[in-house]
Parts: C-alpha cells; sequence; structure tokens
C-alpha cells in the first residue's frame, strides 16, 4: 500500500504547533540531484519503497529536472513528506534528524567540501553561505552578529512545516558535525542549537539530540539558529587547504550558472506542480499561481497562449491521479476522495463517472490484477 499526504492541519511531527514554521516562499526552488539521489538510497536502505513511491506519483528525478543536476524545490518537498511520513510508520518520528546522522558529511557534496578548505571557521561560514546554492535553494542561510556571537540562521524554504522542521533538523545536525570536523572536534565550539519544531515528547528522542549535538538545546525557539561564541570564528581548520579550494571555487561558479537557464514549458511545468498540490490538498489556481511564482492573471494568460485552461489541466491531473489510486486494491474510496480533495465519496463518483463514463468501482474492478 503506498504512502499518504496528510492535510497541513493534521500534521504534528516531533510536537509541531498549528503555525507555520516559515512563510511561503513564490520562487523557484532547486535541491542537487546528486544529493536528492543519495537520500533516495537512505530511504530504500531503511525499508521506504522509494521507486514505488516515485511511479505512483509520475515522477523521475531526472526527466523532471529543467536545470541539469537539480531537482525541482516542490518535488523534493513531496518527497520529503512522504518520507517523513513513511519514517513515523517504520518507528522513528526524526526523519530529517537521522537522515543526517546516517549520510554524513559525505552528502553535502562540493558545498561542504569547499567549505572545510577554507583557513578558518570564520572563513567557512562565510563560504557555506555564499555556495550553499551548490547543494539546494530550498534552504536560506543568514549570518546574525550578536554580542560575544554569531549566530548562523537556517530557513528552509519549504510551504510545508513538516518538510521545514525535518529540513532544519536535518542541516543544523550537518552544519554542527561540520564545524567539529574542521575544528578537529574542539570543546564549546558550539554554544547551543535553536529549533523552531516544539520538544519532542519521550525522553528517548530528546536524548538522541543531547548525544548528537553535545551543547545546549532550546525548542520552540523563534528561528532555526547554529550559535557559535565570536573567538571560535578565528580558530584555523585542521582540513584547510587554499590552493585546492581556489580551483574547487572555480567549479562550483560555473555550476551555479545552471539556476540562470530557462524553465521547462508552462503546461508541463504545471502539470507537474498540480500533482504535488493536489497531493498536498492544496491544489487552485491561486496556489498554483504561488508555486510557479507568478500571479493567477499571469499564469491563467499562459495557459491560454497554450490553448489550455487551469480547470481542464485541474481535471487532467486529478483524474490521473484517482485512475493510480483506483489500481491499488487497498484504497478506498474514502481515502481517495479526501487526498483528491472531494468532501465525500459520493462527489468523487459522481466526478470520476462525469470524466470518464464509468463509476469509480467499475473502473477498479476492470482493472483488478
Amino acid at each position: 500500500m503506498l504512502p499518504t499526504i496528510e492535510k497541513e492541519s493534521e500534521r504534528r511531527p516531533m510536537g509541531h504547533t498549528t503555525a507555520e514554521l516559515h512563510a511561503s516562499k513564490s520562487k523557484h526552488t532547486f535541491v542537487s540531484l546528486e544529493q536528492a539521489q543519495l537520500f533516495l538510497a537512505h530511504g530504500r536502505n531503511i525499508g521506504i519503497p522509494v521507486d514505488d513511491i516515485l511511479s505512483f506519483y509520475n515522477t523521475d528525478l531526472r526527466r523532471d529536472t529543467p536545470k541539469p543536476g537539480y531537482v525541482p524545490g516542490h518535488i523534493w518537498e513531496m518527497c520529503a513528506i512522504i518520507g517523513a511520513d513513511w519514517c513515523r510508520r517504520l518507528g522513528d518520528p526524526l526523519a530529517g534528524f537521522s537522515a543526517a546522522i546516517a549520510l554524513g558529511n559525505s552528502f553535502l557534496g562540493l558545498w561542504g567540501f569547499i567549505v572545510e578548505k577554507s583557513v578558518t571557521l570564520g572563513k567557512a561560514i562565510d563560504v557555506a553561505i555564499t555556495y550553499k546554492n551548490l547543494h539546494a535553494d530550498t534552504l536560506d542561510l543568514v549570518v546574525r552578529n550578536q554580542p560575544g556571537y554569531l549566530d548562523v540562521v537556517v530557513s528552509p524554504v519549504f510551504r510545508s512545516s513538516v518538510a521545514c522542521a525535518h529540513a532544519a533538523d536535518f542541516y543544523l545536525v550537518h552544519l554542527n558535525k561540520l564545524v567539529r570536523h574542521c575544528t578537529g572536534g574542539a570543546q564549546g565550539v558550539t554554544e547551543g542549537i535553536y529549533f523552531q519544531h516544539e520538544q519532542p515528547e519521550t525522553p528517548a528522542l530528546l536524548e538522541r539530540y543531547r548525544a548528537e549535538f553535545k551543547c545546549p538545546l532550546y525548542f520552540g525557539a523563534p528561528e532555526n539558529v547554529l550559535r557559535l561564541p565570536v573567538a571560535a570564528l578565528n580558530l584555523p581548520l585542521i582540513t584547510a587547504d587554499a590552493p585546492l579550494q581556489h580551483d574547487l571555487v572555480n567549479r562550483a561558479r560555473n555550476q551555479l550558472k545552471v539556476f540562470e537557464q530557462e524553465q521547462e514549458d508552462i503546461g508541463t511545468l504545471a502539470r507537474r506542480h498540480l500533482r504535488t498540490l493536489i497531493a498536498g490538498g492544496r491544489a487552485s489556481k491561486e496556489a498554483l499561481a504561488e508555486s510557479l511564482g507568478m500571479n493567477p492573471r499571469t499564469l491563467l494568460r499562459k495557459l491560454q497562449d497554450t490553448g489550455t485552461t487551469y480547470r481542464a489541466l485541474a481535471h487532467e491531473v486529478r483524474l490521473d491521479l484517482a485512475r493510480r489510486y483506483l489500481v491499488q486494491p487497498m484504497q478506498p474510496l474514502a481515502f481517495i476522495a479526501t487526498h483528491l480533495g472531494f468532501q465525500d465519496p459520493q462527489s468523487f463518483t459522481r466526478w470520476f463517472r462525469d470524466q470518464t463514463g464509468e463509476s469509480p468501482s467499475a473502473y477498479r474492478t476492470r482493472h483488478e490484477r
């Protein structure tokens, strides 16, 4: 049985409040394809049916990547939400935290390698901010100077509070490990870690955080923050290699140019965004326009120029998902109706019959394996 995507109001990982942890961003975002594939390999290793899920949602990370080497952020957000839900089912509610530990700092790829070749910790942070898009631009990193210390503020650029919380855990673990690795495990380098999500509900889960970070932890904070004392910024890095870093920076600059390439055509892009929005229970022309980084009038005009409309696209994508759900024998009609945005099974049945000329049950019977 394939995984579900819970409605936003029903998600409560790690003791979340109902408030969004990060404001919506109306821009196109991307995640490194190389790192996405490593993450999916981790999912397979822990028992998540990754390939079945991608097939179910008609998603191919290479095919669906308009920028060479990167995966669209909205697709990756859907993967993160489903992955977190599966981890919870498998008994681990700390999906982002656990993935970061399992994957190690090699997951950061070229970005992390350039960072660790800096001369001092302060320079490493500057490099991390400058070249973070080598890894993903689904993450905002901001440095804030405070009296006596420096805050590295970690803000995942996702619309879902679930994805934001797990991504924050993921990157705070990685950044803290990177600091320890580069400084040779020096004591007291990280002064504290702040999480926007609430404290884990059980002592055992809290102990996992304490064992990993080995510094004061604060939950329910206004921002996700890794705090460093100012004195630590001048620490020399044992991994420093200035000539190698210089060569790698030139490669990094060329790689970042992929973000300037053109998007795929509006019809194809809209269908892919709609698939994610419908699966997440957030489909509307306003939501689609926001997801595509434009206003609704512009979206409707662009669709009209290609000979289609929002209504036609929504019906097309919803019908495709309905057919995919119906050939799954364990999915009841009530479940399918809810996850396609219908109020009840009767409404879904009427709509499906209008679209196909047969009832959902007849379609399912005809496609039984």
